[in-house]
This record gives C-alpha cells, structure tokens and sequence, in this order.
C-alpha cells in the first residue's frame, strides 16, 4: 500500500508540470501507470478494499489524490493517451473480479469513460474507455442506473458516432456497437426503440463486409459487429414471423463460423469467428428449421472446432456443439412419431456415436462426445425405437461407460475424471426413458455414483457444481421409477467417505490436496439445498428425502463404531509421549493433517473423570466419529424444517451415547450444534424435559473432566440458552467458577459466562 501511495504521489507531481512538456509528461505518467499495474498483480486479498479506495476514493469523498481524480484531470489529452489506457485497464480488471467495490463510485467512473471518449482525440484510448464501459453497465443495471447514466441520450450520441466513418477508426466503430449491443442487454426498456434499427444495421453491416474481397475484410469491424447483434438478440430474440431477418443472420453464421484450413495453436486472428459461434451457441434454437437441413454441415464442422489445438477455440467449439445437440435432440423429439423409419438426422447422429464408440482408436474427446450425445438423443430414441432396440442402446452405453470408469487403469480414469459427471448425466436420462429398468441398469448407475462421490475431492470447484447435479439427476431418475436403494447406498457411501479422512480442526489449515471432510462440504451443500426449479421440469425436489437418509445413517454409522476403551499403564503412557505419540484426546482435535488412515493407527490416550489414562481400542472409528460429528455441524442445520421431524431422537440418542461414553468428547460437540438449532421456548415439553436432562448431567460431570474433554463441555455450557439456565441455576454454580478463573487469562471465555 505504501508503494501506491507512493506511486499516486508521483503522478500529483507529475501533473503539475503537465502545461511545461506535456509530451515528457505523458511518457512518465506512462511509466508510473505500468508499475501500479505490476504493484496490483501482488496484491493480497485483505488488501484490495483499501486498494480500491486509494484508486477511485472513499464513499461520498472526492479523494484528490485518487488515481480517478488525477486521471479526470488530464481525460482530454492525447499526450496522455497511454497512461488513460492503462488506467481503464486498471480499472477494468479489478471491477469485473471486485463489482461491489466500486458501486459507491459508478456515475464518476461513467463520467469518466464518456469524457475519455467523447473529448479524447486517440484512438487507443477511446477504445478502452468503451470497455471499460462496458464493465461499468455489467456491474448494476436497471431502471435507477438508466436514468442516472442517461441510457436513451447515450445511444443518440453513440449512433452519431457510426455515421461518423471517416472520423472513427474501424477498432472504434467495432467497439461503440459492441456497446450498443451491451445496452440493449442491460437496458432493453430503455434501449427498445432503438433495437430494430440497430439490428437490421448491424446485419447488412455485416452482409456486406461478407461480400466485399478477403483480403479486405476489416476482421475487427466484423467482430464487433457481431457481438453488438449478439446483444441484441440476447435481449430480444428474433421474431419468428420475420423470416428474412432469420435467414439474413443464419447465412452469416454459416458463413462466419467456418474453420480456417490452416490448424495453428498460435493463430489470433479468429475473434469474428469465435464470436459468431458464442452467438450460434446461445441461439441456434431460433434456427431449428435450417438446422434439421443443415445437420451434418454444422455437426462436422463443429467437431473440427472441438478439435483444434487452440484452448480457445476448442472451448468455444465445444459450447457450440453442446448447445447444437441439445436442441437437435429436442427438435427431433418433436418430429413426428415414425418407428417404422428413422429420421434421416437422428440416424445420422446415432451413427456417428455409434462408430465412436466401436472404434478402439477413438480419441478421449470423441467417446466423450459420444457418450453425451446419446443422453441429449435419450428422449428421440426413446420415440423413434422399438422398446427393445432402445433398451440395447442403453446397456451399451452404460457399459462402455463403466468400462471407461470401472474397468481401467487408474491413470486412465484419472484422465477421464472431468468427464464423469456429463457421462454420469448421458447414463441418467438414457435409464429415465427405459419403461422398466432392470436393477442391473441401476447397478451400474449406482457405481458409477460411489466413484464420483469418492473422486469428489479431485474435481476442480469450478465442476463440482456439475457433479452434485449429476448425482441430483440420479437420484431423481431412480425416483421416477419408484423406491429403490440408490439413494440409500449413495448417501452411506457419501458419509462414509467423507469421514474417511485425517480429523482436523474447525481452523486448521492443511496442505493442498490433502483430503478431509471439510473437501465433501460443497457436495453436502449442493445435495441439500432445495431445489424448487427442478419441479418446474418434472424433477422432484429431494432435499428433504436425502435429509432424511443422512439422519438415519448417522445413527447407523456411529451404533457400528467401536468406542471402547483400554487402560493404559502409566509407564507406557511416559515413554510414548515422544515424537510419534499424538498428544490429544479422543476428539483428535491435533491430528497430523497428512496422516495416513491406511497406516496403523497410533494410540490415542484420554484423561478420564478419576484421572486414569485410557487409550482407544480402534482410533480409526474414533477419527470416523470426529469427522461425523464436524459434517454434522454444517449439514444438519442446512434444513430446520426437516431437522425438527428428527430432534428429539437425536438428543435421545445423544444422551445415550453421551452416557455410555462419557470420556468422548465429540458428543458433547454434536449436543452443541443441535442445542444451536432449537428454540428452546418453542420446544414441545417432552424434548424441552429431554435437553434440561441432559444438560444437567453435562453440568455436573464437567468439574471432574480434565483438559480439551472439559474445555468441549465448557463450550456446550456457555451456549444454555437464558431459558434452560435459569432452571440449572444450582448445577452451573461450580462450572461458572471454573469458568471465570479461566477466563482470567482467556477474556472471551469470561465474556462468554457472564452472558450466560
């Protein structure tokens, strides 16, 4: 921070010899913009909010020493066009990944991008005000926002500026229709006078820079161009009563989508191309009737783009071919209903995967194509074939998926991991259709489930979103078709590897890629969170049943763990308190985070109430238990209203396990995060009587506990709501001294009690 104040104090020097040798100037503001740009790149994110604020200012403050500030002060001079640059670039990166931020300074950053580009003679600079703008429309939208930027007159002075071609260089008519385009997606009311026109201008725009020779063929006018109409279209479609204006945009996407010839992953020059495809994935529905023509043209071409070396353009071309599929699948679904002979396009399609799969030389890409291209297709198929031709095209496309997953070498499945969950989604809606599934189809499903639950960890968070819908998908499918046991194994399974793992504390950090449950939170999460959208296309919203099995198998897993205890001779217990020896209780609250569960165990010794050393017969079902008990705090409060069907045998079964094991802490933590979701005053009497009960035997058993087994009830007693401590008002005495003695040297502990 020190260093950009620093850097802000030498552009107020700087500036102020501006009117001496405004051409020197400009090549030191540009200097010092260049280091803020590296400076920002090591920024911490603690740090960015104090950044922002010496970039732009503070709230309702003109900070005059802001970069904002300075930058307004010399906005319309071309000497100072690369610093003007770089300060929109500034300020474009640091808005599109920190919006909020600048919501306090919206209408002065506006101000600024329309005096950059309205007064400033240089190209370069204009061009980046109007990115910038761009990003400033995306940050806050809506009626408010129109108005204070003035939405109606700013498309009156940008539409001036396209007439003006000899004054605008082709880069800066590029970008003011990609703007126009930007505002009718962001402020269609305000922009709908202006829609058609822009629309009908941008087309014959485009038409004829397609007409005139390649090699003059202005790349960068044409793809502005098309990402203006892409706007457009994005806000208000196509209408469908307007054939020409249909068939004018589907020949230029034909056109413009075409691959070069020449493969090079080093190529640039395919901005237009890529963009006509990111309108072509986003709205090919609107062109069913040529597709159905069109299909092998557009699905051998796409493939060429899944295939390039290019990220870019295989990122993009992979979008494309998805969202073609998806609504080829559809389209052809609502053909009309012909067993007795194929439809020439879904023959087609079901070929081409079809030869995928049977060729042993078929690329990764390719059968993963294939494999989702059959579930997009499960609904055509499903129509178009005799029931046991389509149960055939199921089986074989779980089994080869299996084969894929289940029948591999593990640096095989490894490299097909990112594709499991699309894979896993293809094999749900293929069984969906299936009149009768066989337990044999939902066998596999339920195998290939566990191994996505279990390889969850592994999958970037960027995909897990993906993978929870997969599992979703599923469990609905089985739901369809009535009861079944899918649900019940995956959520075991799911909970059991979940508290597989190294126990570790609630503030721990651990290595990256080490393991623990903390790595299955975003599966829970994503599992549990009610899912009321899915109803609207026929899916039942399974949160609560999947509630429902957790609750169960919690009590399942923890009534299988073994919790005994040994003695341990004291002796044994001194010489093992060495490096090896893990100096915890039986909550594992220090366990080595990159421990090993495979190796064997090491002894874990607890104190207990008459001060006897007491080791763990099996630590692995303790480190299960401590696990269970930490998913427990962040899943169950995820759904009151279901936890509340479950609350009193919960506690019931708490205060059992509590009694027969007394010494283990994790139960006085699990009582602690079910005391957390109650409403004591609301409590029906019999569950109300069940918690006074326990928390009073808590209450006078922990005086007699030693060490982190007291300090877990210490944090259990402070959380007695006023209602239930004023009936243990006797008990608590001798804990509450405890309590404020400790909170002698530990003041949030002493706050804590005297609140209770």
């Amino acid at each position: 921070m020190e260093g950009l104040a620093g850097h802000l104090a030498g552009l107020e020097e700087i500036l102020q010899n501006w009117n001496t040798n405004p051409g020197v100037t400009g090549l030191q503001l540009k200097s010092i913009s260049s280091e803020i740009s590296s400076s920002l790149e090591e920024i911490s994110p603690e740090d960015v909010p104090s950044t922002v604020k010496h970039l732009v200012g503070a709230p309702d403050i003109s900070d005059q020493r802001s970069l904002l500030h300075l930058a307004k002060s010399v906005a319309k001079e071309k000497e100072a066009a690369d610093f003007l640059r770089d300060v929109c670039e500034i300020f474009s990166c640091l808005m599109e990944l920190h919006p909020q931020l600048f919501s306090h300074k919206l209408t002065e950053l506006f101000s600024f991008c329309k005096t950059l580009f309205f007064v400033n003679p240089s190209a370069k600079a204009r061009v980046e005000s109007l990115n910038f703008l761009e990003i400033i429309f995306d940050c806050q939208t809506g009626t408010d926002m129109a108005a204070k930027y003035d939405v109606a007159m700013l498309a009156n002075q940008f539409r001036k500026q396209l007439a003006l071609t000899s004054k605008n260089s082709s880069t800066v008519l590029s970008q003011v229709r990609q703007v126009l385009g930007t505002m009718c997606k962001q402020f269609p009311v305000e922009m709908e006078i202006h829609h058609q026109d822009l629309l009908v201008s941008f087309v014959r725009e485009i038409q004829a820079a397609l007409k005139s020779a390649s090699e003059k063929l202005d790349l960068t006018l044409l793809t502005g161009t098309i990402r203006g109409m892409s706007g457009i279209m994005m806000a208000y479609g196509i209408d469908q009563d307007d054939a020409e204006m249909l068939e004018s945009v589907y020949e230029i996407l034909r056109r413009v989508c075409r691959k070069p010839e020449v493969e090079d992953g080093s190529v640039t020059r395919r901005g237009a191309m890529r963009s006509a495809l990111e309108v072509f994935a986003d709205h090919n529905a609107l062109f069913t009737k040529f597709l159905l023509t069109d299909f092998k043209y557009w699905f051998n071409l796409l493939k060429t783009w899944v295939r390039s070396n290019n990220k870019d353009d295989h990122k993009i071309g992979w979008k494309a071919l998805n969202s073609f599929l998806d609504n080829m699948g559809a389209a052809i679904e609502e053909l009309k209903d012909t067993k007795e002979v194929l439809p020439l396009s879904l023959k087609f399609f079901i070929g081409e995967f079809k030869d995928i799969l049977l060729n042993k030389g078929s690329s990764h890409k390719n059968i993963s194509l294939a494999i989702q291209g059959y579930g997009k297709f499960a609904g055509a198929l499903k129509k178009n074939l005799q029931e046991k031709d389509y149960l055939y095209v199921c089986q074989d496309v779980l089994h080869r998926t299996e084969q894929l997953y289940l029948h591999s070498s593990q640096k095989e499945r490894e490299s097909w991991l990112l594709q499991l969950p699309s894979h896993l989604q293809s094999c749900s809606l293929l069984v969906g259709q299936v009149t009768s599934p066989s337990s044999s189809l939902f066998s596999t499903l339920e195998r290939l489930v566990v191994l996505l639950v279990d390889q969850f960890p592994q999958i970037p968070a960027q995909y897990q979103g993906m993978a929870v819908s997969a599992v979703l998908l599923c469990l609905q499918t089985e739901k369809k078709h009535g009861e079944g046991s899918l649900m019940e194994q995956v959520v075991y399974q799911a909970l059991i590897r979940s508290c597989s793992h190294p126990a570790v504390g609630p503030l721990e950090e651990v290595e990256f890629g080490v393991v623990t449950y903390k790595s299955y939170l975003p599966l829970w999460s994503g599992l549990l969170k009610a899912h009321p959208e899915g109803v609207k296309f026929g899916r039942a919203d399974l949160s609560e049943e999947i509630y429902t099995e957790v609750v169960k198998n919690i009590f399942t897993i923890i009534e299988k763990l073994d919790l005994t205890t040994t003695s341990v001779d004291e002796a044994l217990v001194t010489n093992n308190t060495g490096e090896d020896a893990m100096d915890v209780d039986l909550t594992l609250s220090q366990t080595l985070a990159n421990e090993s569960l495979s190796e064997t165990p090491q002894d874990l010794t607890v104190t207990d109430s008459y001060g006897f050393q007491k080791k763990a017969k099996q630590a692995k079902d303790y480190t299960v238990l401590v696990n269970l008990v930490d998913v427990c705090s962040h899943v169950l409060p995820l759904n009151t209203a279901a936890y509340s069907v479950y609350s009193s045998k919960l506690w019931y079964s708490t205060s059992l396990w509590s009694a027969e094991f007394p010494e283990v802490s994790s139960f006085y933590k699990l009582a602690d995060t079910l005391l957390s979701m109650e409403n004591i005053e609301e409590a029906q009497e019999d569950k109300k009587q069940i918690i006074v009960r326990y928390l009073s035997e808590v209450v006078q058993k922990c005086p007699s506990f030693q060490d982190e087994l007291q300090l877990s009830c210490f944090t259990l007693v402070l959380n007695i709501p006023p209602a239930i401590a004023e009936q243990l008002i006797e008990e608590l005495g001798p804990v509450m001294e405890l309590l404020f003695h400790l909170g002698s040297s530990m003041l949030h502990i002493a706050e804590s009690a005297l609140i209770t």
